[in-house]
């Protein structure tokens, strides 16, 4: 793991510490700065856990990849959370508007009755 490896060659997975930081250095630098280091790090090591059971070596593609996918999640769960919030400040103001509309038809129906 001297120098950096074209993205479809398999690549020993890391089995210990200092393997593991010059590794994910290695593929940090190919994905670009997508995250900051630690985050990319953390997906890094989930997408070891969750790598198939006989998976050794894989190539540097399986994790830019996974990379790249989360970021893409959570882009996208940042785009439903933004959407449900303007859904919700919308029902309340409708709300809102529904209560005033009937305090205002009740006070104009108290004035016809005096």
């Amino acid at each position: 793991m001297d120098q950096l490896k074209t993205t479809d060659e398999l690549v020993e997975l890391p089995v210990g510490m200092p393997q593991f930081e010059q590794w994910s250095n290695q593929i940090i630098e190919k994905c670009g700065s997508i995250a900051d280091p630690d985050s990319m790090r953390y997906v890094l090591a989930t997408a070891i856990m969750h790598a198939p059971p006989d998976a050794s070596s894989l190539p540097d593609s399986y994790f830019i990849s996974r990379v790249r996918k989360a970021a893409a999640n959570q882009v996208a769960a940042q785009v439903f959370q933004d959407i449900k919030i303007k859904q919700q400040a919308a029902q309340e103001a409708a709300k809102t508007q529904a209560e005033v509309t009937a305090n205002t038809q009740a006070e104009s129906s108290d004035v016809k009755e005096d």
